[in-house]
C-alpha cells in the first residue's frame, strides 16, 4: 500500500515538472504546447484537491498511476517528443485502458459498497469494465478531435486510422485489467 505522503510527493514532483516545462514552452514561443500544459496543471490540481478534500479519495495507488501517466503522456510525450517514438502512442492507450478499467472498478465499488460488489457475477463485471473502457476511449478520441479542430492541437495527426487504433488499444488495456480482476476475484472466492 502506498502511503499518502508518497502520493503527495509524486503529485508535487509531477506538477512542478509539468509547470516548468509549460513555462519553458511558453517562453520558447510554443504557446499551443504551453496551453496544453496549463490544462494538464489544472487537471493535476483538480485531482490533488480531490485527494485532500474528498470524503472518499481515490486509492493512493490509483492516484499515483494517474500522476505517472500524466507525466509520461504530457511530459515525455508532448513536451519531450515521445510521440515520435514508434508505438509510444499505442503504449499510452493500452496503459490508459488498464487505468480506466481500474478507475471503473473503483467507481463501481463506491456506488455499490463492499457487500454488494462481492455479490456481482464476474461476467457482469467483465462486461461493465470492457464497456466503460471502450466508452471512455471513444470519448477521449472525441475530445482529441475537438481539441484539434477548435484549439489547433495535433493529437490525431492526419491519419484517420490513428483514432481506431487508439480505441482498440484502449479496449485491449481494459480487457487486460478485466482479466486480471476476474482471475483475482475467482481466486479470492475459491479461497473462502
Amino acid at each position: 500500500m502506498l502511503h499518502k505522503l508518497t502520493e503527495r510527493i509524486i503529485w508535487l514532483a509531477v506538477t512542478a515538472v509539468i509547470t516548468g516545462w509549460s513555462i519553458y514552452m511558453y517562453a520558447d514561443g510554443r504557446s499551443t504546447k504551453a496551453f496544453m500544459g496549463v490544462l494538464t496543471i489544472a487537471a493535476l490540481l483538480a485531482v490533488g484537491i480531490w485527494q485532500i478534500k474528498a470524503r472518499k479519495p481515490f486509492p493512493s495507488a490509483f492516484a499515483v498511476i494517474t500522476y505517472i501517466f500524466i507525466f509520461i503522456s504530457v511530459g515525455l510525450g508532448t513536451f519531450g517528443g515521445g510521440y515520435s517514438i514508434h508505438h509510444f502512442d499505442d503504449f499510452l492507450h493500452v496503459s490508459s485502458g488498464i487505468w480506466i478499467g481500474y478507475g471503473a472498478w473503483i467507481v463501481l465499488c463506491l456506488l455499490l459498497g463492499e457487500e454488494l460488489k462481492d455479490k456481482l457475477p464476474s461476467p457482469f463485471i467483465a462486461l461493465y469494465l470492457v464497456a466503460v473502457a471502450l466508452a471512455v476511449a471513444g470519448t477521449w478520441e472525441l475530445l482529441e478531435f475537438a481539441g484539434d479542430k477548435l484549439l489547433h492541437f495535433t493529437a490525431q495527426g492526419r491519419d484517420p486510422d490513428d483514432t481506431m487504433f487508439d480505441m482498440i488499444d484502449g479496449l485491449i488495456g481494459g480487457a487486460i485489467f478485466t482479466v486480471f480482476l476476474v482471475v483475482k476475484r475467482g481466486k479470492k472466492h475459491n479461497a473462502q
